[in-house]
Order: structure tokens, then C-alpha cells, then sequence
């Protein structure tokens, strides 16, 4: 589903009256006047801006815009790059704004057309030039006429060709098939493996059928591509591969996949691009002709460019396939309830040119830590009440000083598993509070030694909610931080970590990992629960030293370990007030930590709230430890995150929600109830099924349903439609859904539904005719309140 966005209403009388003024004015006094010029994707390049002669494209309202100026932007799709071509000042900002009620979006990719079938004399001469693929998923399905293709030349300097149908990523071909969401791709797992050789019985296909192919591997906690130079039934070996720093022997589990060949084609549903020939082949998920649909790829890397800029609001704009980019000279912009989806894509995994540490055989981890995801350097800038949903990298990268990201939404990021994360971490007296960041490859926060320096000062880490991290590799944190890196300055506190993804609980994945020698951290008042291994907290020196750390006053909500302490030399560290056990070690203050045995008596720990009771021993048992304790009312404070009697504090986005317990509809049909380890909740569905909820209230607007969904890889991609007033009222939604391991392990899979007002009967049918699609705990319907 494309992204839509609703803007925040702004004056058009007074708008109106302003732009007739501009016209009659000089260029100085049209700046003291503060111009409003108008957008339309109806309008002309020709026309003055105003609000009855539009210009066509947003850049030519940057061209215009002076100081002071406002570009109203109408509904529609721009496919450009936005480059304002002055800054505004302090006292009279730019601002680059959606209409009231506008749908906009500046769009990254463009339409792809002149699609016909591959034909036997083409399949005939591929074969002739290459003779395995006789025989291939490709070839079959090119018989069958279900292989279309056509000429095209795609940006040779982009960092990855991207494919969009209808909307929504297309995969590139690969063997084994991956499903259809790249954050949780089905891969197989190698039986064994040397430094470039990967040994497993799943490689059937003949000698040489590979060579050529783009390898990726997950194995451990390194991601990295090579280039596949041999290729045998049951194995192949690969060269450009960072296997000083891990081999392709298994350590935990190793998945791999290969890509990059018409061979690769497996499955309906995916397309390759061949960038001698300039010709894109596609296999539509039916079968059928392209031509019926829309199909885009990716031909621009930023949306908007704000290098070099200052003071420059962009506000209510929706990105697609691109991102938006400031420059070490930018300060003072904001970008507001930006909605990006898809914003970076990449396969190879390349050591980031912005490394500033010596060269080393683990490089490869830092591929995409300072290219990829919103780039916000330089100074003061902001990122705020903003969606961000699908990145091969980070969601968003800070670096510089100063900068702000507040209130965001971010989801299924870094789906290349590097060390790019939901919000990664460069540059000093960085700002990152109430943001919600779910589903990760690897960590929701990260700071690099490699990128960021061995100095991480200033940082506030604040009322985040993170979870379901750790999708492809493991070894890693909700907020993970490494290596010998100097916190001081830095506080992490308040912040609501759990739900490690299945994969990454095999082995450590805490709250907070401050890895390999970091030091002087400041970790207080954290939750974390589900899955959380090793506890709130690991401190892992890593038979170095660290010093000067203070995990004070941290909860562990349903797992045994508060916080865990892995071998090396400790100094000047106090470990104190956390409920959960706590490990001890020599230089450690190690006091008043709660164990899981005493029973620390939380008032509703079923629906995550890990207050305390009125009888809770937490109570009055803990040392002073200001900020930590701050608010106690008990002679003394309490253990954990929450004193008792103190308003309890709030992680997350800030939103405003209807929430539905899924068992309690209405009327349905094929469904039926059961008890799972959350309560009671709603499965049985298969293709055809639906439920009805009456009277649900979706306030003043809501346009995000977050559904605590689970399924089972083989039924991954099932869908279900979200339908208002009847089986065949307004269509507000569709929901496609992720794998989670199994049909009773619940995750929060997050949607973009049409912004809906009022009271109305919801409902939820499962599209197709196959059974089997999937189990619903709750769901809410949601809107992200600006702060």
C-alpha cells in the first residue's frame, strides 16, 4: 500500500490574499510579504505559483522561494529530487508544506512500461550463451509464457535497483524463494562451511549453475555478500567474502541465499535486471501480463536534498523509494509528519566510506551506517512526528551535533543486517526520545566504534519503545553499542525494550549490550521483558576492561537476569536497585539489587505493566541514586524503573489509540477462539473468513492499525482486507502478514490504513481461498500525535 498523508490545515484565505500581493511586489518585498506559492500536479512550470496557476513540480517552487516563503503542495505524485536553492534565516524559515487534506508524495522511482513475454527464440538464446539455464525456474516459466521483459536502463550510480508493483517492493530474483517480506526472508541454512566454500545438501542444481551469483550470508553477527567463482552440486565457494572476521562455518546457523542470476528465479513474484543487455525481466505474482498493473523502479537515491540548507521546514510530505538528506553545513531544519516508506535499498554489502577507524577483516559490519536512511547531519536539525517503514539500512542516521528524533514511528529496517539500525548513532549531544522502532535485522539503536568514533558524548536516550530486533543475525542489543567506546555524558534511561526476535534469543540479545569495552555508561530506569537474553543490561569487556559504568534502578519484567557481567577487568562500577539478578565481579558495587526470586510483585505483568504493588518488597529497598530515583515517596526509593506511587512514565510514540481485543467480535464466520500464553485471542482463519466489531471508535482520524499477529513461515504473505460499514464498504486497509515462527507467538505488525473519522462497524476478512492465514491477539487503531 502506498502512503498517504493528511496535512495539518493552514489558512487559504490569508494564503490567497498574501500570493495576490506577491505578484504585484519587488523580490525584496515579496520576502518581507512571506509568499505563498502553490503546487499542483495539474499545474505548469509556467504558470507564476499562485493558487489558481500552479506550478507543476516542487522544484520550481524551491527555485522561487525566498525567506519567509511557504510552498503548498496538492495532492499528488512528484517524481523528483527537491533541491531548495536558498536557505531560510531564523526569524523567516522556508517551509515546504502539504495542502489541507493532501495526499503527497515525492516519489524516488517511475513507471516501467513496454512490457512482452519472453519468447522461445529469447529463451533460446540465453541458453545458447549460457547452457544452465536449461532446465531453470526461468526457462519453465518462460515456456509458459508467464516471463515478461523489457528494455530499460536503470540508474547505474544508484546503490541498488529497487521494483515496485502496485506499490509495493517486488523481491529480486533469488534461490531459495524468500517470501515476500524482506525483513523476515525464508533463507536456507548451510550444513557446513570453510573460509569461502558453503557446503549444503539443498544445492542440487548442476556444476557452474551459480558462478557468478551474488552470495549473502548471515551468519553469526556478520552480514556480508561475495561472488560465487565456484559452483558444485552441494556446495559453493565464493570470493570477496570477509571471513577473517567469520567464516562460512556455521556458527549460528548461517543463512544464505543467492542472487543476481536469472538462475535465481524460484518463484512467481520476482524480477531481475540485466545491466549489460539493459533489460528487466519480471514473473508477476499470478503470472499474468505486468501491463494491467503498475510497475515502477527506483531511479533517484533522495527525495529532498537539504545540503547545505538551513532553516527549512518540510512538513505532511510522504516519500517513497527515497530519503531525505542534510549535509555537515545544515542546521535548524525540521522535517515533520514525514511519512517515508522504502526509504534505502541495497544487495551488496560494501564497508561504509565513512569507517574512521583502521582497517580491520570485520569492515563489512558498517556497510550502510552512514549512507542509508534519513541523513541527518550538520546542526539543530529535527526529525519528529514522522513514519518511516522499510529500509535495507538504518531508518535514520545522526550525525553532526545537537540534532532531535522525537515521536517517530519506525519500522522493518536494515534488512541487509549490517550494523545500520532503526536509529543509528554518530557525532555528539545527539537528542533521541519517544520514538517506537520495531523490527530490525540487527539492533533498533546502534553506535559503531567504526563510524562513530570511539567517543559517544552528550546522547540522550529517552522513552524509546524498541523491539523485535535481531531478525537475521545475532549477538546484538535493542540498544546495542560497541567497541571501546566512552559513554561519559551519555544517559540511557527510561527507555521500554523487549520482544527479541525468535532467531536472535538463541544467544545474547539484552536490553542494552555495551560490548567489547565500552565504558562510562549510564544506564537507568529501563523495562525490558520477552525474550530480552542476559537481562536489561550486558556488560561484556570481553576479557578487556571497562570502568566508570552505573546501571542503576532497572526492571526486568519477565526474564531472570537484570544484568549480566561477561569476563574482563571492571573498575568504578556500581550495579545498584535493578530487580532481576545481577551478576557480581571484582571492582564491581554490586548492592540492592532485587532478585527474581524474592518475587517482585508487579501490578499487571500479563499486559506489561511493571509498576509495583502496594506489598511489593521493591518498595522502600533501594539506595539513593539521583536521576534514578527521582520521585520516590517511601523513605527510601524503590528498586526497579517505577517508584512507587510516581506517576508511571510512558515509552514510545505518542499516539491515540482504540484498541480491540480480537476474540470480542461481533459476528463472523470460520473462526474460532482459543487460549495462547497472551489470553485468549482469535485464530482458524483461512481464506474467506471474516468477523465483524461493531461500534469501533475511530476518534477525530486514525490512520495506523497495529495488529498483534502470528503465523507460520509457510503461510507467510496471507492478507486480510479492513472494510468499514460493510462486507463491501470503503476499503481503508490491507494487511499483509509477516511470519513470526509459529501461530501462538504474537508480534505488533504495523499498517498504513486511509485516515477514517467517526464511528463505524470494522471488518476483517481474510482474502483468498487457502487455509491458514493467520492468529489475532488485538489490534488498535492509531494516529501519531504531534509533540
Amino acid at each position: 500500500m502506498q502512503w498517504r498523508h493528511r496535512a495539518l490545515a493552514i489558512g487559504t484565505t490569508a494564503a490567497t490574499v498574501v500570493t495576490a500581493l506577491a505578484t504585484a511586489l519587488p523580490a525584496t518585498a515579496q520576502a518581507a510579504a512571506h509568499t505563498t506559492r502553490y503546487v499542483s500536479s495539474a499545474g505548469s512550470d509556467r504558470n507564476p505559483g499562485t493558487a489558481h496557476r500552479p506550478f507543476r513540480t516542487v522544484q520550481e517552487c524551491a527555485s522561487a522561494a525566498l525567506p519567509g516563503d511557504t510552498c503548498v503542495i496538492a495532492s499528488g505524485t512528484y517524481r523528483e529530487t527537491i533541491r531548495p536553492a536558498r536557505s531560510g534565516t531564523a526569524s523567516a524559515r522556508i517551509t515546504y508544506r502539504a495542502a489541507p487534506g493532501a495526499d503527497v508524495v515525492v516519489e524516488g522511482s517511475d513507471p516501467v512500461t513496454g512490457w512482452s513475454p519472453v519468447t522461445p527464440s529469447d529463451v533460446t538464446k540465453l541458453q545458447q550463451a549460457d547452457p544452465t539455464l536449461t532446465g531453470s525456474d526461468f526457462a519453465v516459466a518462460a515456456a509458459a509464457g508467464k516471463i515478461y521483459r523489457t528494455d530499460i536502463d536503470l540508474d547505474p550510480s544508484l546503490p541498488g535497483n529497487q521494483l515496485f508493483l502496485d506499490g509495493t517492493m517486488l523481491g529480486e530474483a533469488q534461490w531459495p524463494y524468500p517470501g515476500t517480506d524482506p525483513t523476515r526472508p525464508e533463507y536456507n541454512s548451510a550444513d557446513a562451511g570453510t573460509d569461502d566454500t558453503l557446503y549444503d545438501d539443498a544445492l542440487t542444481q548442476p556444476d557452474g549453475y551459480w558462478k557468478g551469483a551474488r552470495l549473502t550470508s548471515h551468519n553469526w553477527f556478520v552480514s556480508q555478500t561475495g561472488t560465487v567463482t565456484g559452483s558444485r552440486v552441494g556446495s559453493v565457494t565464493a570470493t570477496g567474502l570477509s571471513t577473517a572476521c567469520v567464516s562460512l562455518s556455521p556458527n549460528q546457523r548461517n543463512l544464505y541465499s543467492l542472487t543476481g542470476k536469472l538462475q535465481a528465479f524460484s518463484h512467481a513474484g520476482q524480477w531481475f535486471y540485466d545491466q549489460d543487455a539493459h533489460r528487466l525481466y519480471i514473473w508477476m505474482p499470478d503470472g499474468g501480463s505486468p501491463a494491467a498493473h503498475t510497475v515502477e523502479a527506483k531511479q533517484r537515491d533522495v527525495a529532498v536534498d537539504l545540503s547545505g540548507r538551513s532553516y527549512v521546514s518540510v512538513v505532511g510530505i510522504g516519500i517513497r523509494a527515497a530519503t531525505v538528506r542534510t549535509s555537515s553545513t545544515s542546521t535548524h531544519n525540521v522535517l515533520d509528519g514525514i511519512e517515508a516508506t522504502y526509504v534505502s535499498h541495497y544487495m551488496d554489502l560494501k564497508t561504509d566510506p565513512g569507517k574512521v577507524t583502521p582497517p580491520d577483516p570485520c569492515d563489512v559490519l558498517t556497510a550502510g551506517e552512514t549512507t542509508s536512511g534519513i541523513l541527518l547531519g550538520g546542526t539543530s536539525n529535527t526529525l519528529s512526528n514522522s513514519r518511516i517503514d522499510y529500509s535495507a539500512g538504518n531508518g535514520v542516521v545522526l550525525s553532526g551535533s545537537g540534532n532531535v528524533v522525537t515521536n517517530n514511528l519506525i519500522t522493518r529496517v536494515d534488512y541487509r543486517g549490517s550494523y545500520a539500525a532503526g536509529i543509528n548513532v554518530l557525532g555528539r549531544d545527539q537528542t533521541i526520545t519517544h520514538n517506537t522502532v520495531i523490527n530490525s535485522g540487527r539492533s533498533d539503536i546502534n553506535i559503531d566504534n567504526k563510524v562513530a568514533g570511539t567517543t559517544a558524548s552528550g546522547h540522550e536516550i529517552a522513552y524509546n519503545d524498541l523491539s523485535d530486533y535481531g531478525n537475521l543475525v545475532v549477538d546484538v542489543g535493542a540498544i546495542y553499542i560497541c567497541c571501546q567506546v566512552n559513554l561519559a555524558g551519555t544517559a540511557i534511561h527510561h527507555n521500554h525494550l523487549h520482544d527479541a526476535a525468535l532467531f536472535a534469543a538463541s544467544a545474547p540479545a539484552p536490553g542494552v549490550y555495551l560490548d567489547l569495552s565500552t565504558y562510562n555508561s549510564t544506564v537507568y530506569d529501563n523495562v525490558a521483558w520477552n525474550r530480552t537474553t542476559y537481562g536489561v543490561v550486558l556488560i561484556n569487556p570481553n576479557g578487556g576492561s571497562t570502568t566508570g559504568n552505573r546501571i542503576l534502578n532497572n526492571t526486568s519484567g519477565t526474564d531472570r537476569k537484570s544484568v549480566s557481567l561477561f569476563g574482563g577487568t571492571y573498575s568504578d562500577t556500581e550495579v545498584a536497585n535493578n530487580i532481576g539478578d545481577a551478576d557480581t565481579m571484582e571492582g564491581v558495587s554490586s548492592t540492592n539489587n532485587l532478585p527474581q526470586s524474592a518475587g517482585p510483585q508487579f501490578t499487571d505483568p500479563a499486559d506489561h505493566d511493571f509498576t509495583l504493588k502496594s506489598s511489593s518488597p521493591a518498595r522502600d529497598y533501594a539506595l539513593v541514586r539521583p536521576p534514578a530515583t527521582d520521585g520516590y515517596n517511601d523513605p527510601q526509593p524503590s528498586a526497579g524503573a517505577y517508584q512507587y506511587g510516581a506517576p508511571m512514565w510512558q515509552a514510545g510514540v505518542v499516539t491515540r489509540t482504540t484498541k480491540v481485543q480480537a476474540e470480542s467480535y461481533s459476528d463472523g464466520s470460520g473462526v474460532s477462539t482459543h487460549a495462547a500464553g497472551t489470553g485468549t485471542v482469535l485464530g482458524s482463519f483461512d481464506g474467506g473468513d471474516w468477523v465483524r466489531y461493531d461500534d469501533v471508535d475511530f476518534g477525530s482520524g486514525r490512520d495506523l492499525l497495529i495488529a498483534s499477529i502470528g503465523s507460520e513461515k509457510p503461510y507467510s504473505g496471507g492478507t486480510f482486507e479492513i472494510r468499514v460499514d460493510s462486507t463491501t464498504g470503503p476499503l481503508i486497509g490491507t494487511v499483509t502478514v509477516e511470519s513470526t515462527g509459529a501461530w501462538d507467538t504474537y508480534l505488533d505488525q504495523t499498517f498504513t490504513i486511509a485516515a477514517t473519522s467517526g464511528t463505524h462497524d470494522l471488518y476483517v476478512k481474510a482474502l483468498g481461498s487457502t487455509p491458514g492465514v493467520a492468529n489475532i491477539d488485538h489490534f488498535s487503531l492509531a494516529k501519531i500525535l504531534p509533540q
